[in-house]
């Protein structure tokens, strides 16, 4: 099937801005096709510089968006003149977005136009479930979303979880399948990027939670709800066999953790595994050794099972793992991503000065290729002063700062031999009277509500990721 991105632009568009982008020193020729044609995006290392490389063995970096969701086409300030744009038929008869008529065709080209025109390549993360991805794979590269269980604080504080027994018989069944179902949908996809999971899981407590909770010391959450859990539970079952593992016996376990240690019958395996009263540990530096190896045996199968179950669907895509943020890269997320991941993806909205030397020490650790699956610069305007923007930390104050900063950010990434892909949170921005989303913060965005561009940004965004595969090609 002839599909848009595969394709590339169109000539007379590709002569128009060749020309007119050549006082920047831009290249707009497509960079040389010298890897394996399989049919399905892959990754590569060619010369000692990683590429995503197309179905048709093109090399590529990923420049994406996140975000494309209804609700910010439909709020109270710009519902009406999306509805005269797009056709009624863009929400039902109980004024929900619908997926299903011209409208919504209507309005997805019209936002592939817009990343066409800016040389954006992938529909990203936040790309939302409601929205049928057959409106967009035949045109664009994209991402799916395999979210099997709630590990983000922010899915938490909305009262979602809790979180599951990994080594149950049970999840691995409920994963097998959701997986079976998306993979079904999508494995025969030609610009499928590929599979990732949990939004930006919590793996330690948050610094404010601690707090709250006036515990410095069961700070794991996954650990929490396991060792919370029944004696014939499979996830307890194997802490217990982890602490077999590191002690002599029960006993001594027992004085680590606090518990009581009968004088007469001394402690058994089997008792400890009933006791569900394991947050007030004794010794609290080797207790929190206990925790830390045994995250490392949850993430371990929390990604391993989850890669066998797409690999027995889907063996043509690439497996992302979660979207992890850029310093929560613990020793036993590394350990874990470095067996079941293609690529790895962080989450980073800093310069890339502070960026930049994390994410060297995650590729020391992995060896596999990286992006940015989130990240953007911002300030707020005057109608984002409730709830402020997303990407406003590192102190832009104009839009040409946000520009500024997002050319720095990509000459930086790209500047990586083992970097390959930004994908940009945000595409339209959000106005505080907007319903929220995945944060009580208003999302970033180089469109306005109306879909105008923010020319000052826009301007460089097109430039800057025009010139992204021949920065990258230099770094070798």
């Amino acid at each position: 099937m002839k599909t848009h991105i595969n394709r590339g632009p169109r000539f007379n568009r590709l002569v128009v801005l060749l020309f007119s982008l050549c006082a920047f020193g831009v290249s707009l020729l497509p960079t040389p096709v010298n890897a394996a044609a399989t049919g399905f995006i892959h990754v590569e290392q060619i010369d000692g510089v990683w590429w995503f490389i197309g179905p048709d063995g093109e090399k590529f970096v990923s420049n994406g968006v996140n975000h494309i969701e209804p609700h910010l086409w439909l709020a109270p300030y710009n519902k009406a003149a999306t509805l005269a744009k797009y056709g009624d038929d863009l929400v039902d008869e109980n004024g929900h977005f619908s997926s299903a008529g011209p409208a919504a065709k209507k309005w997805i080209d019209a936002q592939v136009a817009v990343c066409d025109d800016l040389h954006i390549n992938t529909f990203a993360k936040h790309t939302h479930e409601a929205i049928d991805p057959s409106l967009y794979a035949d045109q664009i590269y994209y991402v799916i979303s395999l979210e099997t269980a709630s590990l983000a604080g922010w899915r938490e504080r909305k009262g979602e979880g809790p979180r599951p027994d990994v080594f149950s018989a049970d999840f691995e069944k409920f994963v097998d399948d959701k997986v079976r179902a998306i993979c079904e949908q999508h494995r025969d996809s030609r610009n499928l990027l590929g599979y990732l999971y949990t939004d930006v899981p919590s793996w330690i407590m948050g610094m404010a939670e601690r707090r709250e909770r006036g515990n410095m010391v069961m700070i794991y959450p996954w650990l929490n709800a396991i060792v919370g859990l029944g004696e014939s539970s499979p996830g307890k079952q194997r802490w217990v066999q982890h602490l077999q593992e590191r002690y002599d016996s029960a006993a001594d376990a027992a004085k680590v953790w606090g518990f009581e240690v009968s004088p007469t019958y001394g402690l058994s395996w089997d008792r400890l595994a009933r006791l569900n009263t394991w947050f007030e540990p004794t010794d609290t530096e080797q207790a929190d050794e206990d925790m830390k190896s045994f995250m490392f045996v949850i993430a371990d199968q929390w990604y391993g099972l989850h890669r066998e179950i797409v690999h027995r669907y889907d063996q043509n895509h690439l497996v992302f793992g979660d979207k992890n943020i850029v310093n929560w890269h613990y020793p036993w997320v590394l350990a874990a991503l470095k067996d079941h991941v293609d690529v790895v993806a962080t989450q980073g909205y800093g310069r890339w000065a502070d960026d930049g030397p994390i994410v060297a020490e995650i590729y020391a650790a992995t060896g596999k290729p990286i992006f940015n699956g989130d990240g953007c610069f911002g300030l707020a305007n005057e109608h984002q002063q409730e709830w402020g923007v997303k990407g406003f930390r590192t102190g832009a104050e104009s839009m040409t700062d946000v520009a500024a900063f997002y050319e720095e950010t990509m000459r930086g990434m790209m500047a990586d031999p083992y970097f390959i892909g930004w994908h940009h949170c945000g595409y339209m921005e959000q106005w505080d009277a907007a319903e929220r989303g995945d944060s009580p913060r208003n999302e970033n965005g180089f469109l306005n509500p109306f879909e105008e561009y923010h020319t000052e940004w826009t301007d460089v965004i097109r430039r800057v990721n025009a010139a992204a595969p021949q920065w990258h090609e230099a770094s070798r």
